[in-house]
């Protein structure tokens, strides 16, 4: 909601609103946002105060009866790939409503069936594509370089496709930095010790008999090496040794010992602030 609104401040001079939050929020916005009203407080037919609306699919399935009560010149729908299901209440919804021009966004539309396309096309163009069994009955498999073609020359006047590549031109290319962190002493503590415990079998070697416990224990060094609380009952014990050398009613006690237990963080929480600092946009994903 907040790309698409900062989207129309940007590039408009539109009065947009934003339709969503709470019932309640909701209805103040249908009562005083949405309307002109007339002396005596009555709504005034065809007249409307806004340009346009960006809302969720969750609003539209909650609020249907309401915004069908509007005559909608032009519905954009973003990730429409979530219309693909025709049994969906969301494609149930839309339908009723009184949409004069409707565009889809989405990155698939042909991704796993035919069948999902001729939703998008029943939805875009109901005259056109009134029959599913007909038009999966002409494309269903997709078979033969004929079928292809003439999919392609329906598809063709209705739509637009866009690469990254045509329309981020000044995109610089990315640069990928593969930084190598050490291990906490906390860290390289919990490493030896899952080593130690499963010495006995990993001296023996891989084998059929014991590549489950194999598994197991790499399972359980790859935990250490992500962060040593993700093996079991370790937090607490790194809590009551941090408390050693730092009082327990120091500000953001347990944030730094989730902190300092991983390299990973470390280098984190030494990143973060200069990045900030540089203006940078950071995300973070794992």
């Amino acid at each position: 909601i907040t790309n698409w609104e900062r989207e129309f401040r940007t590039w408009t001079h539109m009065n947009v609103i934003v339709y969503h939050g709470s019932q309640i929020s909701r209805q103040m916005i249908l009562q005083y946002e949405m309307f002109y009203r007339d002396a005596q407080g009555n709504t005034i037919p065809g007249v409307l105060k806004f340009h346009g609306l960006i809302t969720t699919f969750e609003m539209i399935m909650a609020d249907c009866p309401e915004l069908r009560k509007l005559q909608w010149r032009c519905v954009v729908i973003d990730e429409a790939h979530r219309l693909k299901n025709r049994n969906c209440k969301l494609l149930e919804g839309l339908k009723l409503m009184n949409l004069e021009h409707k565009v889809l966004l989405t990155g698939t539309p042909l991704q796993n069936s035919v069948e999902e396309l001729f939703s998008l096309l029943n939805f875009l163009e109901p005259q056109q594509f009134p029959s599913e069994s007909s038009f999966l009955e002409e494309f269903g498999d997709l078979k033969t370089d004929e079928q292809v073609k003439k999919l392609q020359s329906i598809l063709k006047p209705m739509m637009l496709r866009r690469l990254k590549d045509d329309v981020e031109k000044n995109l610089a290319p990315k640069e990928e930095t593969i930084i190598e962190v050490e291990l906490t002493n906390i860290q390289k503590k919990y490493y030896r010790a899952i080593l130690e415990k499963n010495f006995s079998f990993l001296s023996k070697g891989a084998n059929q008999h014991n590549m489950p416990n194999l598994i197991n224990t790499m399972m359980e060094l790859r935990k250490c090496c992500n962060h040593p609380y993700l093996i079991t009952g370790a937090e607490e014990k790194i809590l009551e040794s941090f408390k050693k050398s730092h009082h327990p009613d120091t500000p953001d006690f347990q944030l730094q010992a989730m902190i300092q237990a991983a390299g990973k963080l470390v280098l984190i929480d030494k990143l973060l602030p200069k990045l900030l600092a540089g203006g940078h946009k950071v995300l973070v994903f794992s």
